[in-house]
């Protein structure tokens, strides 16, 4: 890294242009190169660090242009979104108060809530992302709603 760590950062510039891209994939590049297992060193390290860094470029400047090309689309969905339900004041005390009783939910129960309910995952995905089984999830899922429908004065 000491030694190619700046030619690498002069080719990302090269090839990405704006600073946040160039900080992000360089990071990614080393990130990528520190998790090789041990038996999976290359043969050349210089050579491996310069290919993988290009194309992490590469596929940030793919991911730039498919949001370009559906920006537009995205802004003018949100718009009619926006102009079919209008936002109701009532619902932002009740958002208030269900992120209160998510925010004193323990740490196990409310990560679920946070990938599954929020982030609609499925179960499969938070049991990986947490490393637990996706019926241990579904568990603590339901033990999140019973403590979530307590802590809101719901009844049973």
């Amino acid at each position: 890294m000491a030694d190619d760590g700046p030619g690498i950062l002069r080719m990302l510039w090269r090839i990405l242009g704006r600073e946040q891209d160039v900080m992000d994939a360089y990071q990614d590049c080393f990130c990528k190169l520190a998790s090789l297992a041990p038996d999976r060193e290359p043969r050349n390290a210089r050579a491996y660090a310069y290919r993988t860094a290009s194309n992490i470029a590469i596929e940030l400047i793919r991911v730039r242009q498919r949001r370009a090309a559906h920006w537009d689309r995205v802004v003018r969905q949100h718009e009619q979104r926006n102009e079919q339900e209008p936002q109701q004041g009532a619902d932002s005390g009740d958002q208030d108060r269900l992120r209160e009783a998510i925010a004193q939910l323990p740490a196990h129960l409310r990560s679920v809530v946070v990938l599954r309910d929020l982030s609609r995952l499925p179960y499969e995905q938070v049991g990986r992302t947490l490393g637990i089984d996706p019926a241990t999830a579904r568990v603590y899922r339901r033990h999140a709603v019973v403590k979530l429908a307590e802590l809101l004065g719901a009844k049973e």
